[in-house]
């Protein structure tokens, strides 16, 4: 999930509600700001590094445009009519503001996507469908599409909408608890990068029966994507996915055989949890060879007996880290450049 603008609708609060929920947005990192153009003079409290919306028609056009001169670069041009758009004015931004509400207003929507370089959408209707379909549209020509909402939780899933989602929110709210609640969620769950380094193997053994734990997910993962594991919270291995080929039986793209139950495995909020503690809902990450992390739920948690074998590494420092598995050939860990070796002892 890329980086996500946050936006704040401020039009329809009375002054005490402006006065309340303006600073709480620039605090939470909030880059938009959307008034009316009564409320213009409050462009001086904002920092210049914020985009500051403005809903225009042809009753105060005119005036938006001489604000736009004032304030190059910083005014967004909301518009319902399309025809309002004019390149005279090149310091001010345009975005078209669409209604939708059935089949036809959708399609409106899907086709102003490739005439503006912002689309604000407010949807009647709860369910993503329409939102799936113009991001489906919009991603072709570049359009960044912005859902507006009334909650943190609507803002949220906008924005993992067809995994990509949403560009933007446009938070509509009389309650201020949803500002910093919406850039909680979306700070919880975007994709953060960790450093992962290169190990030298020390030693691999056979260590007997025990029990090892398979984490089946609730996402399709890549080949090159698997979780952290190891017997101490200070550092792991990267064990792969089951993406990679297998001769005598389906791949399982969504589970990692992650290894013995006492082990730990990376979690959201740089965290960590026991492999025998974990249950369906919890949130993990999948972690590519580069370093990329994404969170994960679980669907569910298998645990079975198999023999099991100790994998023993040192990292540059010479600090000892180990993981132990399932011992078998189709577990796989992750080396450099994506590539995977098998688990066993040759």
């Amino acid at each position: 999930m890329n980086s996500k603008e946050l936006w704040i609708n401020l039009m329809n609060l009375k002054p005490e509600g402006v006065k309340e929920q303006l600073p709480l947005a620039l605090n939470n990192g909030y880059s938009g700001i959307m008034l009316k153009i009564s409320q213009i003079e409050l462009i001086k409290q904002i920092p210049q590094n914020i985009s500051v919306i403005i809903m225009m028609d042809e009753n105060n056009k005119k005036d938006l445009l001489k604000i736009s001169k004032e304030y190059p670069n910083r005014i967004i041009a909301l518009i319902k009519d399309p025809e309002l758009k004019t390149d005279e004015y090149p310091t001010i931004r345009w975005a078209s503001y669409v209604e939708v509400y059935d089949k036809e207003s959708m399609n409106n929507a899907i086709e102003l996507s490739n005439r503006f370089e912002v689309c604000v959408i407010e949807f009647k209707s709860e369910t993503n469908i329409p939102l799936e379909l113009v991001l489906a549209f919009s991603q072709k020509n570049k359009c960044k599409v912005c859902k507006q909402v009334q909650s943190a939780d609507d803002g949220w899933i906008a924005t993992m909408t067809m995994e990509m989602g949403s560009y933007s929110v446009l938070l509509n709210t009389k309650n201020i608890d949803e500002i910093p609640k919406l850039k909680m969620k979306l700070d919880k769950f975007m994709e953060k990068k960790i450093n992962i380094q290169k190990l030298k193997v020390k030693s691999v053994e056979h260590i007997g029966m025990g029990d090892r734990v398979c984490i089946d997910t609730t996402s399709l993962l890549k080949e090159d994507e698997g979780m952290i594991i190891g017997s101490t919270s200070s550092g792991g291995i990267l064990v792969s996915s089951e993406t990679h080929f297998l001769p005598y039986m389906d791949l399982r793209p969504f589970r990692v055989n992650a290894g013995a139950l006492h082990s730990y495995v990376l979690a959201e909020n740089n965290t960590t949890k026991y492999l025998s503690e974990l249950k369906a809902g919890d949130k993990l990450l999948a972690v590519d060879s580069e370093g990329n992390t994404r969170v994960v739920a679980v669907g569910r948690v298998k645990m079975e007996r198999r023999p099991l074998l100790l994998i023993k590494v040192t990292d540059s420092s010479n600090k000892e880290i180990n993981v132990i598995v399932q011992d078998d050939w189709h577990i796989r860990i992750i080396s450099e450049n994506g590539k995977v070796k098998n688990s066993n002892i040759t």
